[in-house]
């Protein structure tokens, strides 16, 4: 018998030491290099509780939109008990059913409560029901902290783009390697992966994929920004090696990088590119000016809304200047995008609140002069999980134009498409309070408050209200109750 054994199986067993050397029978290096690996271990503890609370959360969301499809089902069959011009489905054929205001209605519900865009909303309610309905797998290892939230996001997404029948297959190959390759590499994996269960030939899903090309703009730090463009990748390639060969073109003695001059290639390609050949020359005048006031070919104009403080605009100041209401951007540039701009929207700011004290124009074809006030006041659309900018947004009543005929300032904000839509088709609802501020209202009844990017000075009092026979005011009417939002495709990865 062992110094351990027993033959009372009552008798409890021998304490469990701690095996670590003692701290204080190490060197200092190794004293360290021993606090280090507890810190570490504690670190890595906390990532797997992290991809735990994730697979807890993807399963809550999961029940959300269950409920939500339950209440809207309860409520279709409530609707079609009401005499046909009385149902809330009479907008079926439009896209607007109870349904699909059920699905808008929570994705705007979850975007508001987790601080996401729509999209983001959207794609998190996609990703949920992929773990639930296809990757049982998947959120069994996510569920045990097995492997990463980021590793399950990257299977999810690419599942999602396969044939549902191929799904399962997927998974049991993928998830092995989520358990030990690095996020980049299983990215590549996952690729490869994807092309063995595709039932599509490759040129199918080409084209479908190309219909969602695109152009997006993101701000960045430090007056930047990232441009990006979606394409096919022949196009891009082809794209990026004839910008590498002009800027191979160059003097020896050129102090830029290979990466600056292919950046300025395409900046300068793209701002003073000929555009003369898509257009009538013999209706330009001689400065180049078409008769509707567009500025034609050999040198683009970019007609900006740049808000700068008197005192920077003045020399006198450093304080930065906004580009059209977010970017902000060095007074320098600001001074020489004013010095050099054929046309401006001025602004000027109080140089203690900021905020504005009037503002007018110099442009020869004028758009509405109150949407004007509207887009310097608001800066971007208003949806609290919103960033559109202002020129892309439309103006809105928060109180309802048909019934208080009111239009002006205190009752008028931006509205992207999306969110114009939005307030129109579902039971979602924003006011506009009277310092500004807009109170957006949930269907479960969440209130979010949206301030203004500039507030009026108390001495800017508006003395009219706009002609609406003003030269310029081509602003479409939106037909916003018989159309869904432009991002409501199912492509939610």
């Amino acid at each position: 018998m062992t110094f351990f054994e027993t033959d009372d199986p009552a008798e409890p067993p021998p304490p469990e030491y701690d095996t670590r050397p003692d701290p204080h029978l190490l060197s200092p290096f190794a004293q360290r290099q021993e606090l280090l690996g507890r810190f570490l271990d504690d670190a890595e503890l906390m990532d797997r509780e992290l991809a735990i609370a994730a697979a807890h959360r993807a399963r809550r969301i999961d029940e959300l939109r269950r409920l939500s499809e339950a209440i809207a089902a309860e409520e279709e069959a409530e609707d079609a008990a009401k005499p046909p011009e009385l149902r809330a489905n009479r907008h079926h054929e439009s896209g607007w059913s109870i349904k699909n205001r059920a699905r808008t209605e929570l994705a705007c519900e979850i975007a508001m409560a987790f601080l996401l865009s729509k999209n983001a909303a959207r794609m998190l309610l996609a990703e949920s029901t992929t773990f639930i309905a296809d990757l049982p797998l998947t959120l069994e290892a996510l569920e045990t902290g097995t492997i990463r939230y980021e590793h399950a996001r990257l299977i999810a997404s690419t599942a999602w783009t396969l044939p549902e029948e191929t799904r399962g297959l997927f998974e049991q190959e993928a998830l092995p390697w989520a358990k030990t390759l690095i996020l980049s590499a299983f990215r590549a994996k996952l690729l490869t992966l994807r092309e063995k269960h595709y039932t599509e030939t490759m040129r199918e899903r080409h084209e479908k994929a190309a219909a969602f090309r695109t152009v997006t703009l993101e701000p960045g730090e430090d007056g930047t920004g990232y441009l990006t463009l979606r394409d096919s990748t022949e196009t891009l390639s082809a794209i990026y090696n004839r910008l590498t060969d002009i800027a191979h073109a160059t003097t020896k003695d050129d102090p830029r990088t290979l990466a600056q001059r292919r950046v300025d290639v395409a900046t300068e390609i793209l701002l003073k590119g000929d555009l003369c050949a898509v257009t009538d020359d013999a209706q330009a005048s001689a400065d180049g000016t078409a008769p509707d006031g567009r500025r034609l070919g050999h040198g683009i104009t970019a007609h900006v809304n740049i808000t700068v403080p008197v005192l920077t605009l003045l020399g006198r100041d450093d304080e930065p200047a906004t580009l059209n209401g977010t970017v902000p951007i060095d007074p320098a540039t600001a001074r020489r995008l004013v010095a050099d701009a054929p046309g401006f929207h001025r602004v000027l700011t109080d140089p203690i609140t900021g905020s504005i004290v009037s503002f007018d124009d110099t442009f020869r074809y004028l758009p509405k002069s109150l949407r004007r006030a509207v887009q310097l006041i608001d800066g971007e659309c208003t949806g609290p999980w919103c960033t559109t900018p202002a020129d892309h947004s439309d103006g809105h009543h928060p109180d309802e134009w048909a019934t208080s005929h009111n239009t002006s300032l205190a009752n008028s904000a931006l509205l992207c498409p999306s969110d114009h839509q939005l307030i129109h088709n579902t039971r979602w609802s924003m006011i506009k309070l009277p310092n500004g501020d807009k109170e957006w209202i949930s269907p479960c009844g969440r209130i979010r408050r949206v301030a203004p990017y500039q507030r009026l000075s108390p001495a800017f009092v508006e003395t009219t209200k706009p002609d609406p026979d003003e030269p310029g005011t081509t602003e479409p009417a939106t037909d916003s109750w018989n159309t869904l939002p432009d991002n409501n495709e199912e492509m939610p990865f």
